[in-house]
């Protein structure tokens, strides 16, 4: 009843770059202060960084994801761009966001059917994201004698985004507890261009860390609490002198069978900017630390027991600083394919 996975992207801020260079300095070819890293937590099954069985596994992961509310340093909706303040005469924007999209994740992964270490398994994957988003910014402004003049911009992008490879895990399974760490790295492939609005890489290298332990209270491994830990290490920013601040995810979960076939979950993830944010193209406040946390409710379906499962989630984001806060229904699904499992 174990199953496991990697994390993958998530992405939608590139969409809304036209907002940032509104907000920003006068030069258009400027990098968005919105840094929210690679990793996206409870994109993810549950029991997904369990230790496995060996041999090799398909997952699919598929996010579809809307938000209106971008919230700011102080923890306030976004709804307005003063320009009252760089300039008195200006007069001040309404700003109404309205962003949704689909992220589609297929990804590979390996578990060797030997033991190193004191009998932890090896293990190997990738993953690659395809994100399609539509965005609208409807802004207002007073006109000439109490007349309102309103400007809507509408887009949509899509592609795909950066390249994920783990290149080293280790997993120990034991009668009550099971222990994951893992190793892996995100590759610039998606498109990105400094100033451009239609973004879909982050435009730097990641180092990702992560470990994973998991409690099992009865025999049966029927119920599983788990409980994660992911730091981010960032690269610099092409063709840019920024180099995002490193990040912290802590991510909780209980999973319950209520059969051999079906399972349900809670899963929570709280996501923090822990460093600045540094170089000599940073124009905003590197000591503001952007920060979201995360609840997830799921279901989840062996339709071929032991080989298929099938996996609904509805998420939540609350508690953001500087981020936009999404609502997410995601769809996962995992093949166990009993090839190179070393066993007939």
């Amino acid at each position: 009843m174990k199953k496991r996975l990697w994390p993958s992207v998530l992405l939608v801020s590139a969409s809304l770059g036209l907002l940032f260079v509104w907000a920003g300095p006068a030069n258009a070819q400027v990098v968005s202060p919105l840094q929210a890293g690679h990793y996206a937590p409870t994109l993810q099954n549950i029991r997904d960084m369990a230790s496995p069985p060996s041999g090799l596994f398909f997952l699919w992961y598929n996010a579809n994801f809307s938000t209106d509310t971008y919230v700011d340093r102080d923890g306030n909706e976004f709804e307005s761009i003063n320009l009252s303040q760089i300039f008195p005469r200006l007069p001040d924007i309404d700003v109404d966001v309205d962003v949704s999209g689909f992220t589609t994740v297929p990804a590979v992964f390996w578990a060797s059917d030997f033991e190193i270490l004191g009998g932890a398994k090896y293990m190997v994957g990738t993953s690659l994201s395809y994100v399609s988003a539509d965005a609208t910014i409807l802004t207002e402004r007073p006109g000439i004698i109490d007349t309102l003049v309103t400007r809507e911009v509408t887009g949509t992008n899509s592609g795909f985004g950066d390249l994920f490879v783990a290149p080293l895990g280790l997993s120990w399974g034991m009668e009550k507890v099971d222990l994951t760490l893992f190793y892996g790295f995100y590759a610039p492939t998606g498109r990105y261009e400094t100033g451009a609005s239609d973004n879909l890489g982050m435009g730097y290298w990641t180092h990702q860390f992560q470990g994973y332990g998991y409690f099992y209270p009865v025999p049966s491994k029927a119920t599983a609490l788990m409980l994660g830990l992911t730091y981010e290490r960032n690269g610099t920013i092409e063709d840019a002198d920024v180099k995002p601040g490193p990040r912290f995810t802590l991510e909780w979960g209980a999973s319950q069978f209520l059969s051999e076939t079906f399972e349900v979950g809670i899963h929570g993830g709280h996501n923090w900017q822990v460093g600045d944010d540094t170089g000599e193209d940073v124009w905003w406040d590197p000591a503001v630390h952007d920060k979201k946390s995360i609840i997830a409710f799921s279901a989840s379906f062996w339709p071929w027991k032991e080989r298929v499962m099938l996996n609904g989630k509805y998420a939540l984001d609350y508690g953001a600083r500087q981020r936009f806060q999404n609502r997410s229904f995601i769809l996962n699904a995992l093949f166990v394919t009993n090839v190179l499992s070393g066993r007939p």
